[in-house]
């Protein structure tokens, strides 16, 4: 019996040597480490979620038990990507609207909005990304199609860029919009003294400001799709730029519940109420969300013709520059 103890302590260790000690081993890779010297390895090594080591393949599979092992084929993989000026709350949000990028007409525009609403028959109908200089003629467009069609139902539509948005009547309506009202910082648009539906910059606001609050769960849809996307694409990080005070918990929760892994460092929008939730709290810091500035708006954008130039835009007859 005495024999066969150094059998049995043999045994016993190569067990113990067989323990897994690490989740993933990734290898046959180029490596970005983006360190001083900007280094690149072959593999790295995965624990509970995080990198714990990164170096050759060989000193690793040494070193660590992976339960998975990934060959990556000699493909690139860098660390996760930052984007340093987003709107990723509102992008996550348009994802649940009218999708309106790379349309190459007015009437192309309108037909697809059409076709939502008769797939979503309730509420406003929101669309984003119409952009005129993708268009025969480049001019912004009218909302007598819209009227036409949505004589009852408010229509929004925003602007690729954001800057400025197109409304129906029905819209216009609700928010009081009148010809001839001025708006400090933005643009109401007439033509032969009646109004097209266009507003630029503050204008916006007078509309957007009537729409009723998105739902608990469109809003986390939003921020879930946009999450998704951004993945997708190797986005780990965003600064999200403009949101109210509001959404800091929304989000907070969200990741704390494991369902919202993006980071998010978020500048609050330039309001009253914004300014006071943030002096009165101070900084909101968790390992997966920063709190602790704001974005101030300045000026317009080109292509909404929005921003203040010292001669009027050169393809618009009607209208100039606002101060």
């Amino acid at each position: 019996m005495k024999k066969l103890w150094p059998i049995v302590l043999l045994f016993v260790a190569a067990c113990k040597q067989k323990e897994y000690n690490a989740d993933l081993l990734v290898k046959n890779a180029v490596v970005y480490t983006v360190d001083s010297a900007f280094t690149t390895a072959n593999a790295f090594v995965v624990s509970g979620g995080k990198i714990i080591s990164v170096g050759s393949a060989d000193t690793l599979e040494e070193k660590y038990l992976a339960r998975e092992v990934i060959d990556a084929g000699g493909k690139a993989i860098y660390p996760g990507f930052i984007d340093a000026h987003a709107h990723f709350y509102e992008y996550g949000l348009g994802l649940q609207q009218v999708p309106l990028k790379g349309l190459k007409s007015w009437a192309e525009v309108v037909d697809t909005v059409k076709a939502y609403a008769d797939r979503n028959a309730d509420g406003w109908i929101i669309g984003n990304g119409w952009d005129q200089n993708i268009w025969d003629g480049k001019k912004f467009p009218d909302k007598a199609l819209l009227d036409e069609s949505f004589p009852v139902r408010p229509v929004i539509l925003h602007r690729v860029d954001g800057h400025a948005v197109i409304a129906n009547q029905a819209a216009l309506n609700i928010a009081g919009i009148k010809p001839g009202q001025k708006v400090t910082g933005g643009e109401i648009e007439t033509i032969n003294g009646k109004l097209t539906g266009v507003l630029i910059d503050n204008a916006v606001g007078i509309v957007t400001r009537k729409i009723p609050d998105p739902t608990e769960q469109l809003t986390q849809n939003a921020l879930l799709s946009a999450q998704a996307n951004c993945f997708a694409v190797g986005l780990t990080t965003v600064d999200d730029c403009g949101l109210p005070y509001s959404m800091v918990n929304t989000i907070a929760e969200l990741q704390h519940k494991g369902a919202l892994k993006m980071r998010l460092y978020v500048m609050l929008a330039d309001r009253p109420e914004n300014y006071e939730y943030l002096f009165k709290r101070g900084v909101f810091k968790t390992p997966g969300l920063d709190v602790r500035s704001f974005k101030v708006y300045a000026d317009g954008a080109l292509g909404s013709r929005g921003a203040c130039l010292l001669k009027p835009y050169n393809d618009q007859k009607i209208g100039a520059a606002f101060y």
